[in-house]
């Protein structure tokens, strides 16, 4: 397979110009990935352009001037693009491809309103705003994006001084807004690689450890539930060979998700997932 073409931060920039004068009313789009990495000085090129808008009406906008500006949807996408999930990847007659998100990235984490706040403004061209997402951000994103230079990258990141304090804030954050902590499970396994392939920790082990038993403790109960037939705290808790107070707290926290719906006969699963996608 030939290998895709690499772009530098003068070429992103170009195109990010020539975009924000073919739209024709006002877009923020938020620059994650290697276009971010680069625009730092953190990697030398890229292969793609990564942009995150909030708003349906956004999305539909940066379409529509991608499209006027000659970048054509992309219908056949290898493996990796298929688990990366945006709503829309273009690619031009250089093979530079964009990939859209709204909301929510790569099928995964949600980019909240404290990624937001975090970003910095880099370039104003007519219509659109770029705002380039906080290290922080895109190192969180690494974590659960699991494609083939993510534990290099976040090798990179680390070296720049992150404020893991705002990484945990953040994963705290992402729990409510993806109604669970299964995201936290592949957290978990990128920072194991990276301490395999580099041999570096970071200070999100406890917090991730925290949420990792929490969701194994949750799904314990979880697993011996199904829709159609109610089972009380005591049925759960002698099946599972668990203290009964420690049932009773499990659940009340998968129905604070959803995940389980109390009956005057016990409680049933609901069938819901979290927000994040395998």
């Amino acid at each position: 397979m030939t290998p895709r073409p690499q772009f530098d931060a003068a070429y992103i920039e170009a195109e990010l110009q020539e975009l924000g004068a073919t739209l024709h009313a006002e877009v923020t789009a938020f620059l994650i990935g290697g276009g971010a990495m680069a625009f730092r000085g953190l990697k030398d090129t890229t292969k793609d352009i990564d942009l995150v808008v909030t708003t349906e009406d956004e999305f539909d906008r940066l379409l529509a001037a991608l499209g006027d500006q000659g970048y054509e949807e992309v219908s056949e996408l290898d493996e990796t693009y298929q688990q990366l999930g945006a709503r829309l990847c273009l690619e031009n007659d250089d093979g530079c491809r964009i990939d859209v998100f709204n909301r929510q990235v790569a099928n995964k984490l949600i980019f909240s309103d404290g990624m937001q706040e975090r970003s910095e403004e880099y370039l104003t061209s007519s219509e659109l705003t770029v705002q380039l997402t906080a290290l922080e951000d895109i190192f969180l994103f690494k974590t659960v994006a699991k494609r083939p230079d993510d534990i290099d990258d976040m090798n990179t990141l680390i070296q720049t001084g992150l404020d893991f304090e705002a990484i945990g804030r953040e994963i705290t954050a992402q729990v409510t807004l993806l109604d669970g902590k299964r995201f936290t499970t592949h957290i978990r396994e990128s920072l194991d690689k990276l301490d395999e392939q580099y041999e570096v920790q970071t200070p999100l082990e406890d917090t991730v450890d925290e949420y990792y038993a929490q969701y194994m403790d949750e799904l314990e109960v979880r697993l011996v539930l199904d829709e159609d037939n109610p089972m009380s705290v005591d049925s759960i808790a002698e099946e599972r060979g668990l203290d009964r107070s420690h049932v009773g707290e499990q659940l009340a926290q998968l129905e604070t998700y959803g995940h389980v719906r109390r009956t005057d006969s016990g409680y049933v699963d609901t069938g819901k997932r979290d927000a994040f996608d395998e």
